[in-house]
């Protein structure tokens, strides 16, 4: 194995240092410590991304003795006191200190009782030359000419964790909105769907006009799906004018008595973004599929948790805004003379948005909260029977060979490039590890 003797000279990150020593990728035979005692690597220990050493409970053998303890690594010896670790009682427990390079002794408790490997002329010069190529890369991912599409026994186990890890994230979002709700799941559903019903254009406008209308506003009036209407549309500040047309009159009149009769305050209608969207997606649409949604249903939190068919959840979410808006796209704004007038429903991409980014979410989030694999298991249903999501982010792994069956594997690409390939985190992804063994 070829190694680099002048690597002490070089800078080397003390990540890289961790990857080489959990998987070993050094050269193990005949380890001696700096002061000549035989070292056997038993079990390097489970890697601590918490605070305290870097490597917890492992097993080493030293001159024949078996030590079972925790393990810190560290570029040079004297990392040790800059870090602050002389007096810490969480490293007292540390057999050994494995270290690029030993420039100063340093012990636990008398000098000689913490033995030190220095690993400086036993790293693999190949795989740091690799390493460092990729933190300077300017490619779309790290490790893009490593053809990271050939390593395709590792991708079905790290998508699987990738998305796990990826909905528990999103858990944390819901948990902390329901503290905000106090405690409330319908209300914290109701403001996460208002939410995906906007998209990316309107999200955060969507959630704007949930929060300023209570969940519970909207349950007294369900039976009347139009003072529904007249509610969010109010609310979201787009009837604060006279129409030409009849129907948003009404609306504003209606919105007037209930908005006196809760108190509302209304948002800017500054708030809401049209450019550069097809009209079916403008705001007002999407509002009035939210409307019919809400309208239809007393509990939509239960009936999702409930139902255990993903195109009766479908079936469900297709609601169709009021025959207004079937030739209308905003209030007064007919479609063009000698189009074709057709309900105003979510499309097919719509509504499989839908069910990944809230619906199987919020299964996910209730079952964890709730001690539930039922709806974990649904959860994860729901996105392996979705379509692949299309987006350049999927289009680019697609082109490096890791193609998308469903959107389960889509929200895990999603996942690995957000929250490791742009972070060029490489050492705690399976694939880059397996490319840097290479």
């Amino acid at each position: 194995m070829k190694t680099n003797t002048n690597q002490s000279k070089q800078q080397i990150p003390e990540d890289f240092l961790q990857y080489v020593w959990r998987y070993r990728a050094f050269e193990t035979k005949n380890l001696k410590s700096v002061t000549g005692q035989s070292i056997t690597v038993r079990h390097p220990g489970q890697q601590n991304f918490a605070g305290g050493p870097d490597f917890l409970n492992a097993m080493i053998n030293i001159d024949g003795t078996l030590w079972a303890g925790h393990i810190e690594i560290h570029i040079r010896s004297s990392d040790w006191r800059r870090h602050g670790h002389t007096d810490d009682v969480h490293y007292k427990n540390v057999i050994l200190h494995v270290v690029l390079e030993h420039d100063e002794e340093i012990y636990l408790r008398y000098p000689g009782d913490l033995q030190v490997l220095e690993t400086k002329n036993l790293i693999p010069a190949d795989q740091l030359e690799r390493y460092k190529y990729w933190l300077q890369s300017k490619n779309w991912i790290s490790c893009e000419r490593q053809n990271p599409g050939q390593t395709q026994h590792i991708w079905t186990f790290w998508k699987d964790r990738l998305l796990v890890e990826r909905l528990e994230q999103k858990t944390e979002s819901i948990i902390e909105l329901l503290e905000v709700c106090g405690g409330d799941w319908s209300e914290t559903f109701y403001r996460k769907l208002a939410r995906n019903f906007g998209f990316r254009a309107n999200a955060e406008a969507m959630e704007m006009l949930a929060a300023s209308l209570p969940y519970k506003i909207i349950q007294r009036h369900r039976s009347d799906p139009f003072q529904v209407m007249a509610l969010l549309y109010g609310q979201a500040g787009m009837l604060n004018e006279l129409f030409s047309d009849e129907y948003p009159n009404q609306l504003r009149q209606e919105y007037h008595f209930l908005q006196k009769k809760y108190g509302l305050h209304p948002l800017n209608s500054s708030v809401w973004n049209y450019g550069r969207l097809r009209p079916s997606n403008f705001p007002c649409i999407r509002i009035g599929q939210l409307a019919a949604l809400l309208s239809q249903h007393e509990h939509l939190l239960s009936l999702f948790l409930n139902s255990k068919d993903t195109a009766e959840i479908r079936a469900v979410l297709n609601a169709p805004a009021d025959v207004y808006w079937n030739n209308h796209y905003r209030f007064d704004t007919k479609v063009e003379s000698g189009r074709i007038y057709r309900e105003r429903r979510p499309g097919p991409e719509s509504l499989d948005n839908i069910l990944i980014n809230t619906v199987s979410v919020f299964l996910f989030a209730y079952g964890k909260s709730k001690g539930i694999q039922e709806l974990i298991d649904r959860a994860l249903h729901i996105l392996e029977t979705c379509p692949p999501e299309s987006n350049n982010i999927i289009k680019k792994w697609d082109s490096l060979g890791v193609p998308s069956k469903h959107s389960a594997d889509t929200q895990a690409l999603i996942q690995l490039y957000g929250v490791y390939c742009t972070t060029r985190r490489c050492l705690r992804c399976a694939v880059g590890i397996q490319l840097l063994k290479k």
